[in-house]
């Protein structure tokens, strides 16, 4: 006959079940047992520790399994072990030797033996279906812990299965430890509104499971997560966080931790990211743990510029995850190499191949996308590539799990201006509405005032208030989460973009010519792709053309007579070709030109190259420049 207790238990009745025991005037180590399982459901995990302590003093062997339970959670793993290895298994009863074997199972996950682990749980399942309606009471401990382990080794339609057999008799916090599983493993199938569901059944039964409080948040922070809902996500993260520490879990403090740490630093928030990547290191972890605080300080270290750092991090992690055969982060850690390595082409490609084998390993690249998002240069990166390269199954993949925020949004304002999503162009029936983009991704946010006059300076005020308004809801109809946003406290205006960061190439280019960087400024004088905003009139779109045009080849001027210094003659005559394309009459690029040929080919050819630029400056001004009178004196001297 089952315990009293036990019986509680069962029904979810916790509170009940304790409140019976307080009420016994002579407890048996047998009821001290069953009340330390109450207080650990009730999130008192060191009472139950405790209690437990003394049932097993007290002769009632069983309690070790349950001593083991609650010390794994209070993160003393090494104990756990000790504890679970003293209990003599020829004394137990045959329900409470399956039991052992599933608290060796999840030792073993603990551990980083997840393989080790599932074939200790498929032994036990075994054994549980011999024992009948007897082995009723552990099915569904089992067939959870059997689903969290296939869902750590990528096997979705096994985690699946089981996870479905705990719910079919699940009761109280086994049913919600058993849909925040499913949750996880639908987000990471791409079922996001099938996980939805499974959080929001968990939430119903909380009010009285105060212990699965902390995790329900995590789960709610990674699928908000997933979905680009930033402000939602580190809410999530950060009240689970707050709850798990006050219960004393620092496994799913330590997840909420990492959980904010990944949003900050997507934002670009170094110093908020900082401080709870350090709050994750001073918990107790186990291997997984362990590497997966390794990704996210990888991930971090490379949004600060430190790419050896972050690069000896990622490849930390990728090796654990290697070694525990958990195939979905190993696929993460090669996603953030990838990242790092923008933009050495080859590099990124060779990072994105392994992605791309473990992906097909994995049978479906669903449990990628949610990383990917954190990754937006490399999305970016991604949209660019040819519809017939093997690296787009990551695209593909987008458009399985019927994605529709995208993954990178770009403001092309040179030469051909237009919206790239996806980089695909999007139409947009407003001509203003581009331009009005590119002026707050310039000159950063305006107020009303400031627009109209940019923009419709000519036009009625009133009129023109009317276009800025239509200009703003056409953005946000034609493109969900872009938006031009008003700040009331400000009165400004701003571009709020809360799927993907919004690039614009003016900017890209503005930043890499400021910066000092040489190889990044060669790299923009390349990718400068013709005049700002060529179909516009406006007075200011006239000044960033001229301002921009003249910072290229000033910059260009600056790095040739440096080179030329130096001696470097090949990298001046590359780049004043390409100077020449943007400003063919401009004298201090052709004698640049000129100079190059001359020292790398002789007087013959350097004439050769003076007069067909001559010729060409020709056709544009219907004469000969008159530079081209002194270069020729000048090469005729040399």
């Amino acid at each position: 006959m089952a315990h009293p207790i036990f019986r509680d238990i069962q029904k979810g009745r916790f509170q009940d079940g304790l409140d019976f025991y307080t009420r016994m005037d002579h407890p048996t180590p047998d009821d001290r047992r069953w009340a330390g399982y109450c207080l650990f459901a009730l999130d008192q995990l060191l009472p139950a520790r405790d209690l437990l302590r003394r049932a097993v003093a007290e002769g009632c062997h069983a309690a070790g399994l349950e001593l083991s339970l609650v010390l794994r959670y209070l993160g003393e793993h090494g104990e756990a072990a000790r504890q679970l290895a003293a209990v003599p298994l020829d004394l137990l009863n045959p329900l409470d030797r399956v039991y052992a074997q599933r608290e060796q199972a999840a030792t073993q996950m603990e551990a980083g033996e997840p393989h080790v682990a599932s074939e200790t749980l498929e032994r036990a399942w075994a054994e549980l279906l011999t024992l009948g309606d007897a082995g009723l009471p552990l099915r569904t401990g089992v067939s959870q812990l059997l689903g969290a382990s296939h869902a750590l080794l990528g096997r979705t339609a096994r985690a699946a299965y089981y996870l479905g057999q705990a719910l079919d008799q699940a009761q109280g916090a086994r049913r919600v430890v058993s849909l925040h599983l499913r949750a996880q493993v639908q987000l990471y199938a791409g079922q996001i509104t099938l996980a939805r569901q499974d959080l929001e059944d968990a939430g119903r039964l909380l009010e009285t499971l105060p212990g699965e409080r902390a995790y329900h948040a995590y789960t709610r922070g990674l699928i908000e997560r997933s979905q680009g809902q930033w402000d939602a996500a580190v809410a999530a993260f950060a009240q689970g966080s707050r709850l798990a520490q006050d219960g004393s879990d620092p496994a799913t403090e330590a997840l909420c931790e990492l959980g904010q740490a990944t949003v900050w630093t997507a934002r670009g928030e170094a110093g908020r990211a900082d401080a709870h990547l350090s709050r994750a290191l001073a918990l107790p972890a186990s291997p997984w743990l362990t590497a997966l605080i390794k990704l996210r300080r990888g991930h971090w270290l490379a949004a600060q510029g430190e790419r050896t750092l972050a690069i000896s991090c990622l490849e930390e992690a990728r090796a654990t995850f290697g070694t525990l055969g958990t195939l979905r982060e190993q696929a993460w850690a090669e996603l953030h190499l990838a990242a790092v390595q923008l933009p050495d082409v080859p590099a990124v490609r060779q990072h994105l191949t392994q992605a791309a084998h473990l992906r097909h390993a994995l049978g479906s690249g669903a449990a990628l996308l949610p990383e990917l998002r954190l990754l937006p240069a490399l999305g970016a990166f991604l949209t660019q590539l040819s519809s017939d390269d093997p690296l787009g199954v990551f695209l593909v993949d987008r458009q399985a799990a019927h994605c529709v925020t995208p993954l990178a949004l770009s403001l092309q304002t040179l030469g051909e201006s237009r919206l790239l999503v996806d980089g695909q162009p999007k139409r947009l029936g407003m001509r203003r509405t581009l331009e009005l983009l590119a002026l707050l991704a310039l000159r950063g946010p305006q107020a009303r005032s400031a627009i109209l006059t940019a923009l419709w300076a000519d036009d009625d005020p009133r009129r023109a208030t009317n276009y800025l308004h239509q200009c703003r809801k056409e953005l946000a109809e034609t493109v969900p989460g872009l938006q031009v946003v008003h700040e009331r406290g400000s009165g400004l205006y701003r571009i709020l973009s809360s799927d993907a960061p919004l690039s614009c190439d003016a900017l890209d280019i503005q930043r890499a010519l400021s910066g000092g960087v040489e190889d990044e400024q060669v790299q923009a004088i390349h990718a400068y792709g013709g005049a700002f905003l060529v179909e516009s009139g406006s007075t200011w779109a006239e000044e960033e053309r001229e301002g921009l045009e003249w910072s290229v080849i000033k910059t260009g001027l600056a790095l040739m007579e440096r080179w030329s210094a130096a001696g470097d003659y090949g990298k001046c005559e590359s780049l004043a070709q390409r100077l020449l394309e943007i400003a063919p009459n401009d004298e201090g690029l052709v004698e640049y030109l000129v100079q190059a040929v001359l020292q790398l080919r002789g007087p013959a050819a350097a004439q050769r190259t003076l007069h067909e630029l001559a010729l060409r400056a020709a056709r544009e001004v219907d004469e000969l420049p008159a530079w081209h009178a002194r270069l020729s004196r000048t090469l005729v001297l040399n």
